[in-house]
């Protein structure tokens, strides 16, 4: 089978070096602007982390998308064919390098770091009371990222409650929660999800971080509650324009953390393992692992 991919704005020999690692026999292409209808006719497979207008379409022979990342949102695009699987990758050790991330912005909202960090600028040496953490924080999203969230959180000693779209209104979990973690799929149902009614529904001086999708936050809501008060601040590892432009009026905000999709990341050589292994699977008329509902998005 020919897999083309496309992994931009990652370089894809990123990826391939390590696939041909394992299996050097695959037919790979590298997806260019250029490739005409009869060499994409052709392909069987791709890898992908989204889809460049119009390709899907141009895609007649295609039997599986694979994703090089947790997320899909990208890769379901209307033209895709309905009968096309799409899995993702499952990476236990990205899930606990994205929770070592949000317990680390967790823990210096809770304990005040970025008060004592503004002392040491001004040479204040000047001491506040302190208390172990035991904040209420709601992970909303308890799948495989989720969920190992909430667990490093309840080790470090915050109360945790998760939340999907089965649980009780998310406006009444905000109301009882000091600190918000988005680790959600984004879909048409969760876009926009953290807007000013959510930020408002949590109590004064709450805090969010975001390790999901940037379009999960409505950012001007989000700047206005910070700016007013109502909330202490935020953690956004992922934002709306990736790369953030300098312009952007995130960066200027007291309050916001702002770091560039780093939380963590999948190794090319589990996404090459995950990959090839869907492959055969494929191969032998098996439906490959980790594959998505398309109607739910994730």
């Amino acid at each position: 089978m020919k897999t083309l991919l496309i992994t931009a704005p990652m370089p894809a020999g990123y990826f391939t070096s390590a696939i041909r690692a394992i299996a050097p026999d695959l037919d790979l292409v590298e997806h260019r602007d250029d490739l005409s209808d009869a060499e994409l006719a052709a392909i069987d497979v791709v890898a992908a982390w989204r889809f460049p207008p119009g390709v899907a379409a141009r895609l007649p022979n295609l039997k599986w998308v694979c994703a090089v990342s947790a997320g899909v949102e990208k890769l379901l695009v209307p033209e895709l064919a309905p009968h096309v699987p799409v899995s993702r990758i499952v990476d236990a050790e990205q899930a606990e390098g994205i929770a070592q991330y949000v317990a680390l912005m967790a823990l210096r909202h809770a304990r005040g770091l970025a008060g004592y960090e503004a002392q040491q600028l001004r040479r204040e040496w000047r001491r506040h009371p302190v208390a172990a953490v035991r904040s209420r924080v709601a992970v909303l999203g308890t799948g495989a990222m989720g969920s190992v969230i909430a667990r490093l959180l309840g080790q470090v000693g915050f109360e945790v409650h998760g939340w999907n779209r089965r649980s009780r209104p998310l406006a009444e979990l905000l109301a009882a929660s000091e600190i918000v973690v988005c680790a959600l799929p984004l879909t048409s149902e969760t876009e926009g999800l953290l807007d000013a009614h959510a930020y408002a529904s949590m109590p004064r001086g709450g805090y969010v971080i975001n390790v999901a999708r940037g379009a999960h936050v409505v950012e001007a809501d989000l700047i206005a509650a910070v700016r007013n008060g109502h909330l202490a601040g935020a953690a956004l590892d992922v934002q709306c324009r990736e790369p953030m432009p300098a312009d952007d009026p995130l960066w200027s905000v007291p309050g916001i953390t702002i770091t560039p999709h780093i939380a963590a990341q999948s190794s090319p050589q589990t996404i090459a393992t995950q990959f090839v292994a869907g492959l055969r699977r494929l191969e032998r008329g098996e439906t490959p692992l980790q594959t998505v509902d398309r109607t739910r998005g994730y």
